[in-house]
Formats: C-alpha cells, sequence, structure tokens
C-alpha cells in the first residue's frame, strides 16, 4: 500500500492559562500569524475563530457536544503541505515560530490527516475567504465510543455521514478529516502537545449554511434525522465549535494581506476599500513572498 505523500494538519489551539482571550485573539491574529505563511514548505492555512458557547448545531442525547472546560480550545488553524518533504522543510526552517508559540498557546494538539483522508465534498464558497462572508460555520470534532473501532468511525464518516449529509441543500460546504493517533509534529517549547489516546479525536467534519433557517432546515431533514442514531451509535463525543471567523492566511502558496501585515490590519484595508495596499509589490515592502 502507498502511503499518501500530502498531509493536513487540524490544530485546536488553547491559550495560555492566565491570559485573557482578548489578549490570545490580538497576539495570534495580529503577531503571531504573520509568522507561518512566510516559512517554505507550507501551502495553505486556514484560521478558524472559534466558540463553544456560541454553537448552535442540534445535539443527540447521549453525545457529548462540548469539551469539558479544561479541555476547551479558542482557535483551529489548518494548514496543508504538498510532500513530506515540504513538512520537513517547514519544520527545519520555522523554529522562531515555533518558539513563539510559548507567548500564547497553552495547548496545542496536531491531528494529522494524510493525503485523500482530508477532501473537500460540497464547496460553492471562496475557497480563501477573508473572514468577513458571514456564513454560520462549525467545525465537528468525533470521538469514537470505546467499543468501536478506529476503521469503523472512518468506514461510517466516508461512507455515511459525510456522504448523506453533502446531500443536503442548505449545505455550501463539508470537508472531513480522518485522523491519525497524535505525534509531536511541530515543537512549541512548553506547550502541551499531546493528549492519552482516549482523550484524542478521530476525525473532524467542516459544516458551513448560510444562517440559523438553513441549519434548522438541515436539521429537520433526513440527511440529518436519517444519521442521527448512527452517529449516537458510533460516537462519544461530537464537540462542537462555532467558527466566528475563517480567515485565509495563505493560498496555495501565495500569501494573503491577513498573512503578511496581520487581520486587524487587513480588516482595516478591506474596510476603507484601500485597493492600492493589495497590488503585488505591497508585500515585498515587508518580507519576500515564501514559495508554497
Amino acid at each position: 500500500m502507498t502511503v499518501p505523500d500530502d498531509m493536513t494538519l487540524v490544530i485546536p489551539l488553547r491559550a495560555k492559562d492566565g491570559m485573557a482571550l482578548s489578549d490570545f485573539y490580538e497576539y495570534w491574529l495580529n503577531a503571531h500569524v504573520t509568522m507561518p505563511a512566510r516559512f517554505p514548505g507550507i501551502s495553505s492555512i486556514w484560521l478558524h475563530v472559534v466558540s463553544f458557547d456560541r454553537q448552535a448545531w442540534p445535539r443527540l442525547a447521549g453525545v457529548s457536544h462540548r469539551p469539558d472546560p479544561a479541555e476547551e480550545f479558542h482557535g483551529v488553524p489548518e494548514a496543508t503541505f504538498p510532500t513530506m518533504a515540504d513538512l520537513a522543510l517547514f519544520q527545519a526552517s520555522s523554529r522562531l515560530q515555533m518558539e513563539d508559540g510559548s507567548n500564547f498557546l497553552g495547548e496545542m494538539i496536531a491531528y494529522c490527516s494524510l493525503g485523500p483522508n482530508s477532501a473537500t465534498i460540497v464547496d460553492k464558497l471562496d475557497a480563501a475567504p477573508d473572514g468577513h462572508d458571514g456564513l454560520l460555520r462549525h467545525l465537528l470534532f468525533l470521538r469514537r465510543r470505546p467499543d468501536v473501532v478506529v476503521g469503523e468511525v472512518r468506514a461510517f464518516v466516508t461512507g455515511t455521514l459525510v456522504p448523506a449529509w453533502a446531500r443536503a441543500p442548505e449545505v455550501l460546504k463539508l470537508r472531513r478529516h480522518l485522523f491519525e493517533p497524535v505525534e509531536i509534529t511541530l515543537d512549541h517549547p512548553g506547550v502541551v502537545m499531546s493528549k492519552p489516546l482516549d482523550r484524542q479525536y478521530q476525525a473532524a467534519i467542516e459544516v458551513v449554511v448560510a444562517d440559523e433557517d438553513a441549519l434548522a432546515s438541515f436539521a429537520a431533514s433526513p440527511a440529518w434525522t436519517g444519521t442521527a442514531d448512527a452517529v449516537t451509535a458510533h460516537c462519544e463525543a461530537v464537540h462542537v465549535a462555532r467558527v466566528e471567523r475563517c480567515i485565509t492566511t495563505k493560498y496555495r502558496g501565495a500569501i494573503t494581506p491577513a498573512g503578511v501585515r496581520g487581520v486587524a490590519v487587513a480588516d482595516v484595508i478591506r474596510r476603507v476599500g484601500a485597493k492600492s495596499q493589495l497590488a503585488p509589490e505591497v508585500p515585498a515592502l515587508f518580507q519576500p513572498v515564501a514559495s508554497a
């Protein structure tokens, strides 16, 4: 069997103990954010600002819908690497980024999804959002029941659950990941980077609909009602994080304004319509654009 050469990392982040969430987001999105996209090897980066308090996803009896408070996370980057050699290049080049993580992170769990285990099934949206589309986004993290083996969960997600949800007209984007057991892939000194196997997730699904009315329509449809019992049978937890913003900092090797200047500056540029700031010559004034 050929081992896939490309990799996607889905990385739940928890703020450093004692750090105000406002400071966490300010630092992550406006200081740290300008670092990862500049290093070679990494192809695309999406940042998800998340909240468990504002989740709107329908709940299932007997299935945990959010982590314990000590395990909740506050942001989820997704990063893609075209080859394992690209991952190694990124790791070798990004020491400063790794050290910077200790300034604002208490925990960072890097879930690895290999090759086709990450797949976008439905996408009617801009592939590189800037965080202003106003859509209703959720990230669902699935943990299997102890008596369900990993292979059964994977087969259920790919063969039953995702195809059923993909048929729902309300779904604007559907992307899924199947995770390997956690290994420390990106080393941030002083940051918790592992969990016991029984606390790890085996899959994640990104679901985007237009608004709460569309979500209610989805929840009343066979796509949801016809799979709810099977989800309960397979999963002890479906931890649902509402995505407040999804921000692209690099897409297929090209760094976005948010990746070059930080999210706050990119927001100002968008708000005032400063098209001159989007000229390709501008990023070179701050940092030469790294290759994918």
